[in-house]
């Protein structure tokens, strides 16, 4: 099964709420991540996107971003978010997507030699929300910004395991 397919379902399996609101692994190029969401279980009251749906799909593109980053060092952490701020800039009115892209598209020298020395790391990482079918190259603005930074704690090689 390709690296995409078994995240994919580790995801649905160890985050049930991502199976909920219907994410969707679509590509990942070791650079960029894209995942998409319908919009139907995830509106609210106006038949826009939920707030904290469209929050939640963007938080999962940026820790899965991080987790897929690790599997790509060879490594294996606990991940988590221990911030994150989004901006809602256009109401998410079909079904919508988002991209995170690692910093200047590749791993900071700076998270991986965190990762060497001390085994943790902090990952800063921007997700973008778009409407319409899912694409790694946007023609419009996004309609959300979420900002965050994810922290590794007990990295260590995946052959450990």
């Amino acid at each position: 099964m390709p690296q995409l397919a078994l995240f994919q379902k580790r995801i649905n399996e160890e985050i049930p709420l991502s199976q909920a609101l219907g994410i969707r692994l679509r590509s990942w190029d070791g650079r960029a991540l894209l995942l998409s969401a319908p919009l139907a279980p995830n509106r609210n009251h106006q038949g826009t996107g939920f707030g904290g749906s469209v929050y939640s799909a963007a938080v999962t593109a940026a820790w899965a971003v991080t987790e897929l980053a690790l599997a790509d060092l060879g490594l294996r952490g606990a991940v988590v978010v221990q911030s994150g701020n989004i901006d809602y800039l256009e109401p998410v009115d079909r079904d919508f997507y988002v991209i995170c892209r690692l910093p200047g598209g590749e791993i900071p020298d700076r998270f991986r030699k965190s990762l060497a020395r001390h085994g943790k790391g902090r990952l800063d990482l921007t997700a973008e929300v778009f409407c319409g079918e899912p694409t790694t190259e946007p023609v419009a603005e996004p309609v959300a910004v979420f900002e965050g930074r994810f922290v590794v704690q007990d990295a260590r090689s995946r052959v450990n395991l």
